[in-house]
Order: structure tokens, then sequence, then C-alpha cells
């Protein structure tokens, strides 16, 4: 082969590589709520373990609800880098930390439907989300967890719902 072409060859591999280091550093981001603790599940030989790991989060746009999410975490080297996909293993709850209402004089019905939190399942297209609903007829806030790819759904969720009877 001509060394122009290895030459060619040598920088389109370096340049992925680089793109793949870049991609990696920016976007394997773990989570976007305040990590509470870890426990570990799976002893690994090199790298760290397995393990499940609770975070909370509030909602945004509601006043006086903290919501915790427990999630399986894959270890290993993957898992240190960054690369690993988490398993699709998830459990939500939420609690009323105060009184409960929107926030900016919006109403509960206007907020149903959107996205409270959002996390990073794996380096590509899987992520862990969050989204808010409210049930008028019960009078109830309910959040749903579920983990996403971008190729095909996953049937792993979770529910958790608050009463806001009370909310003024």
């Amino acid at each position: 082969m001509k060394r122009w072409l290895w030459s060619i060859a040598i920088a389109f591999v370096a340049l992925v590589v680089v793109l793949v280091v870049i991609y990696v550093s920016l976007f394997s981001g773990r989570s976007e709520g305040t990590r509470i603790g870890t426990v570990s599940t799976t002893f690994r030989f090199i790298g760290p373990n397995d393990t499940v790991a609770l975070s909370r989060f509030d909602d945004d746009a509601v006043d006086g609800v903290s919501c915790f999410l427990a999630r399986a975490r894959t270890g290993g080297i993957g898992g240190a880098v960054g690369t690993a996909e988490d398993p699709s293993r998830l459990s939500l709850s939420c609690i009323a930390t105060g009184v409960v209402k929107p926030r900016n004089n919006a109403k509960f019905s206007e907020l149903s439907g959107r996205n409270v939190f959002s996390e990073r399942a794996s380096v590509l297209f899987k992520t862990v989300d969050v989204h808010r609903f409210f049930d008028a007829e019960r009078n109830a806030l309910c959040y749903v967890a579920i983990s996403t790819k971008l190729i095909e759904g996953s049937p792993a969720n979770a529910t958790a719902c608050i009463n806001v009877a009370t909310a003024k």
C-alpha cells in the first residue's frame, strides 16, 4: 500500500479515538441527582464492583416533592471508564417534604407528562428518565421512572404517587 494511504488511515483512526474520548468524557455523566449512597452487589476482580446506587432529586417545577431513585450500576473496567451499559433495574419512591404546590402559579395539569429527571445508563443510547403526571380525579401527583433505548424500549419501570389534596 502506498505511504500516503497509510498516513490517511492512521490519521482517521487517531481522529476516531480522539472523538470517542471526547464523547465519553462529555456525555458519560452518571447522575444529575444527589448521591445518597451505594451498596455493593457483585464482586469484580478488576475495576469497581457492581452496585445499587440511591440518588435523590427534587422536582424543579413543584415545591415540596423529593424523589429517591435506586438503580443498578455496572462495575468492572467498563463501569469505571463509563462505557458499560447499566441494567434496567430500578425503584422509585417520592415523598412530600413540605406543602406540595406548583411553582410560578402553574397548574398541576399543565405540568403533567413532563420529564423531571434524566440520567445516562450507557455511553450511547440508554437513559433513565422520570416523568411527572397529575391524576385530577384522585388529586395525586405521580412519577414514572423508565429505562429507555433509542432502538427498543425497555419494560423496566417504577412508579410513585403523592397526594396533593392539602395543596392550596
